[in-house]
Order: C-alpha cells, then sequence, then structure tokens
C-alpha cells in the first residue's frame, strides 16, 4: 500500500522492458537433424495455432546458451503472434515506448548510442525495437485475459484502505492507546454522518501515499504476497461495497478496508481509463505470464512435429516456473 504495504518488486524502468521477453528469433547451424512439416523450404520445429517455428529460427548457439528458457520464449512469442492480432494502439504504444527507450540511451551513450542499442537488439534478437515492444504487449493481453477468466478463481478485488499508524510502534498493541482510539473514533464518527469513504481516507488516512487518491490502494488477488497478511486476508474476503471494522496490523497500525470492486463489470466500470487487469499484474500479481500462455496454447492447438525433445523441454519448463509460482 503505497510505502507502507507494496513491496516495490516491479519496477516500470523503459530499460528494463528489454528483459520482458528475451530472445526470440534464433538461427539453426543442425538444419536438417529436426523432422517434420515444411514451411518455405526449412523444417518446422513446432506449430501453435497457425504460427510455425521452423529451423531457421534456431540458432544452437542461442539455443544451447539460453537451454530451455531459449523454447520457452520462443514458444511464448508463437503463441501470442497465433491469438492476439497487432492493433494500431499496440503500434502506437510500442512507438511512444521506443522513443523513451531511444531517449534513454542517448542519455547513457550520447552520440555512441546507436552502437550499444543495436547491439542490444542483437543480442536479444530482435529485428526491431517496435515489434520486440508489441510482441510484449501481446503477452502482456493474454495474461490480462487470463486474469479476468479466472476472476473468482483468484479473487480479484479493487481495494482503498484508511490507516491509522501506532503511537509508538516499540510498543504497538492490538489493544489502541488513548490518542490511537481518539483518532479512530474520529474516522467512523465521520462514517457515521454519512461521509463516502475516499472523503474520509482523504481527510483522515495516515498513509500519505495513498490519503491523497481517496486510500486507492489498486487491484490485488490472491495470489498478492507484498501486502501486509492480515491486511490481504480481510481485503479477499470484502464482498463489493463491503467496509471492514478495523483490522490491526503488527507492522503498520489499524486500518478500515473497503472493496470498491468484487466482479468483472465493476472492476472495469470503476477504471475506464486503465486496464486493471495490467495493473494487477504490473503490480501485485506476477505469477500469472506461464499460466497465461499455456493455457492459450492448450486452446489454439500445438503440434511439436513429432520432435519429443522439444515437446519435453517446453512442458517441463512450463511446469517447472508453474510449480515455482513464477
Amino acid at each position: 500500500m503505497g510505502t507502507f504495504l507494496k513491496k516495490n518488486w516491479f519496477i516500470a524502468l523503459v530499460i528494463c522492458i528489454f528483459t520482458f521477453i528475451s530472445i526470440y528469433v534464433i538461427y539453426d547451424t543442425n538444419k536438417g537433424k529436426l523432422k517434420g512439416k515444411t514451411e518455405g523450404g526449412e523444417d518446422v520445429i513446432y506449430s501453435v495455432g497457425d504460427e510455425n517455428v521452423t529451423s531457421s529460427q534456431f540458432y544452437d548457439e542461442l539455443f544451447e546458451s539460453g537451454g530451455s528458457d531459449t523454447v520457452l520464449t520462443l514458444f511464448q512469442k508463437a503463441v501470442a503472434d497465433a491469438s492476439v492480432e497487432t492493433t494500431d494502439e499496440m503500434k502506437e504504444i510500442a512507438s511512444q515506448q521506443a522513443e523513451s527507450i531511444i531517449s534513454s540511451y542517448r542519455s547513457n551513450y550520447g552520440s555512441d548510442y546507436e552502437k550499444h542499442l543495436n547491439a542490444d537488439l542483437a543480442s536479444i534478437g530482435s529485428p526491431d525495437l517496435e515489434s520486440y515492444l508489441i510482441t510484449s504487449q501481446k503477452i502482456s493481453s493474454l495474461i490480462g485475459d487470463y486474469a479476468k477468466a479466472h476472476f473468482d478463481e483468484l479473487k480479484i478485488r479493487q481495494i482503498s484502505y484508511i490507516l491509522i499508524q501506532f503511537e509508538d510502534p516499540a510498543n504497538a498493541s492490538e489493544t489502541p492507546t488513548a490518542d490511537e482510539q481518539a483518532r479512530m473514533d474520529a474516522v467512523d464518527a465521520a462514517f457515521a454522518e454519512g461521509k463516502e469513504f475516499a472523503e474520509v481516507a482523504a481527510q483522515f488516512s495516515e498513509d500519505s501515499s495513498t490519503a491523497s487518491n481517496g486510500g486507492v490502494l489498486g487491484v490485488i488477488d490472491a495470489n498478492t504476497t507484498s501486502l501486509d497478511n492480515a491486511f490481504l486476508t480481510k481485503s479477499l474476503e470484502l464482498a463489493e461495497g463491503e467496509i471492514s471494522d478495523w483490522v490491526y496490523s503488527s507492522s503498520f497500525g489499524y486500518f478500515r478496508i473497503m472493496c470498491t470492486a468484487a466482479t468483472p463489470e465493476t472492476l472495469e466500470a470503476n477504471n475506464t481509463d486503465t486496464d486493471p487487469y495490467t495493473s494487477l499484474i504490473n503490480s501485485y500479481d506476477n505469477t500469472l505470464g506461464n499460466k497465461a500462455v499455456w493455457e492459450k496454447a492448450q486452446e489454439i492447438g500445438i503440434d511439436y512435429n513429432g520432435n519429443e525433445e522439444i515437446e519435453k523441454l517446453i512442458t517441463s519448463a512450463f511446469a517447472e516456473k508453474e510449480t515455482e509460482g513464477e
């Protein structure tokens, strides 16, 4: 929650965009070893829907250095390209992101920036920066769609809160001091007067990182691990529109929590200018990527063309990452 509960595991630096997909265009020096159907005169290693990965995309040096992660990355790209259409909006966003990245390279490397940018693009096998960024958007779209489809299972909630901090954190107790109780009573009195939650939060919440926007935390789910456990447990229990009683957190103080959305319809109505599912996966749940890609791949169909080694690498990589919650 703002600077109080949220651990900053996600840092949206433009340069870090390069770590989102990793290598996805690979060339094979062992062409001919993989048997199956062909495309353009080349052996097809595997197919996802109508998207084929050919032997000209399988370069041994990068495959050996990347191992199963390289296969997984190729697989992710194939699934994204087969299932998500490239839109004008994606192109516009990619163009804007590319400008930011180029600006950062200019700041870091001066007139030599193009050499460094091209070297980094080559290292990830990207034909060009904007197509790379479009693919990252497609994968984000897949994950967002997965979150929406599994809304109830994930217990997705949009949450706001009011925090009353401890008078003396070194002597924190579930029983409020007189001073703490007086501040909590002021919050309760405001609700008794019929004031809206956002208004009360703006007036009384002692978390300066969220008070100014009416106490809004954001969109969380059952996979969220970066929040205080007592806070998270109560948040996931709340029905839409429900306000909790005071929740004691040994780390922060006393919370009153409101669930402002517990259905896809309300969540989307509350966030007409932003994608709430993107907000979820960018801020509080980084566990859904492989699950989303794998589910979509099974939906549109996977054909390994008899290549048991590639099939084993892909299924093992996904099974391992799902087990680890990565």
